[in-house]
């Protein structure tokens, strides 16, 4: 409406600008482009609908940039990140008065459901990953949003937060509440098991500190050493995050058989044979796609014949990669598009020394590579809104 009102100003783009626009545009215009030679049209239609916001919400807050402040901006972002603790803190609460769903012992239809036998006989390991699943799935019931994602936006608060520590907040009434918080995050993040966003976040900091601080050799070195260490404590002292890194070592190179016992899948052997059918895909589909509307049906037939395993039956199961996604349902051209989208997004954000920015798209590139973040609803708007952000960024500080 802002826009309209005020058509008589003509909207200046900048080069960066204009080649986000263009690239992200393009990248969605052949997903819809491929509706043309899908059989299954009205669930191509539902999914292009659902990520719509990928290219509409920043292309209304870019048309409308004359009313878009720095202060309002930092309103924005602010409010999102008050959003987020509260969401954190009301799922803190309802846990702490359902607290059994973590101490319970393993009921009965649990023990058949996994296919398991007497409890005794069941290891600490399967204990916990089962007592993990059940917490993940008490939070997906209660709020409807999957941890992974969850874990994506807490990143991004626990970031700005650290930032504004640095910067704004040099009174210690301000300080000590942000600390909490900050502790209260990430601790959440680790309840949840977040594990992906968690190595994102490790990741993009490593990569923010490097290209915005200029560090030397030495600093460098340092930098990967501590990054080490983390990571090996994580791995020692965070038994979900144990619990996980065996199962990955121990599985990632197998698929799941044809049985459905407990001993024959799991997660990650799961997502390997999700990577093989994509593999396939990609191998016989690699110039243009299957067509959006067909490509869930062609991932779940090759589940079915190339692996057979019960376990694909009872979900769907995505691609769980975003720029596979691109790839297998609309070709080489799609793809490359949006890496472009994503190579001016960070170049745009390097030349301007936007930390805040250039860290949260790192984040969400690299989530990308283990999820669909743009095809669910909860994961297009955190992903449109921060585009939204880097078209509104300028070296101004007084108009945006």
């Amino acid at each position: 409406m802002t826009f309209f009102k005020n058509r008589g100003f003509q909207v200046k783009f900048d080069k960066y600008n204009k080649l986000i626009i263009v690239f992200l545009t393009t990248s969605f215009v052949l997903l819809i482009f491929s509706l043309s030679y899908s059989e299954n049209i009205s669930t191509g239609i539902n999914r292009l609908t659902v990520m719509v916001p990928m290219v509409l919400l920043p292309k209304i807050f870019y048309l409308n940039k004359r009313t878009f402040t720095k202060k309002r901006i930092d309103w924005i972002i602010s409010f999102f990140c008050c959003s987020v603790i509260i969401f954190v803190l009301y799922q803190m609460l309802l846990l702490l008065f359902n607290f059994d769903i973590i101490t319970n012992d393993l009921s009965i239809s649990e023990i058949k459901r996994n296919n398991l036998h007497h409890l005794s006989s069941i290891s600490q390991d399967q204990i916990q990953q089962i007592k993990i699943r059940r917490l993940r799935n008490f939070i997906l019931k209660l709020v409807d949003s999957h941890p992974t994602y969850q874990g994506l936006w807490i990143s991004f608060v626990v970031f700005w937060l650290i930032s504004k520590l640095k910067s704004d907040w040099r009174q210690l009434k301000y300080k000590i509440p942000a600390i909490l918080v900050v502790g209260m995050l990430i601790f959440w993040m680790f309840v949840i098991s977040a594990r992906m966003p968690i190595l994102a976040s490790i990741v993009a900091i490593i990569l923010t500190w490097i290209l915005f601080k200029g560090v030397s050799i030495r600093t460098f070195s340092c930098i990967i050493l501590f990054s080490i260490i983390t990571l090996f404590s994580l791995n020692t002292f965070i038994k979900p995050i144990n619990t996980k890194v065996s199962e990955i070592v121990d599985n990632v190179f197998t698929l799941p058989t044809k049985g459905n016992d407990i001993y024959n899948f799991n997660s990650t052997n799961v997502r390997s044979g999700i990577y093989y059918c994509d593999g396939i895909l990609v191998k016989e589909n690699w110039l243009f796609g299957t067509g959006i509307g067909d490509m869930q049906a062609e991932l779940s037939a090759c589940y079915d014949e190339k692996i057979g395993a019960k376990v694909y039956k009872w979900q769907s199961y995505n691609s769980h990669n975003q720029y596979l996604f691109f790839l297998i349902s609309s070709g080489v051209l799609a793809l490359f598009s949006f890496c472009c989208f994503l190579f001016y997004s960070f170049r745009k954000m390097i030349i301007l020394g936007n930390t805040l920015l250039f860290y949260a798209l790192a984040v969400i590139c690299i989530v990308m590579l283990t999820e669909n973040i743009i095809s669910r609803s909860d994961g297009v708007l955190f992903f449109g809104l921060f585009v939204s952000l880097i078209l509104l960024s300028s070296k101004n500080k007084v108009k945006i």
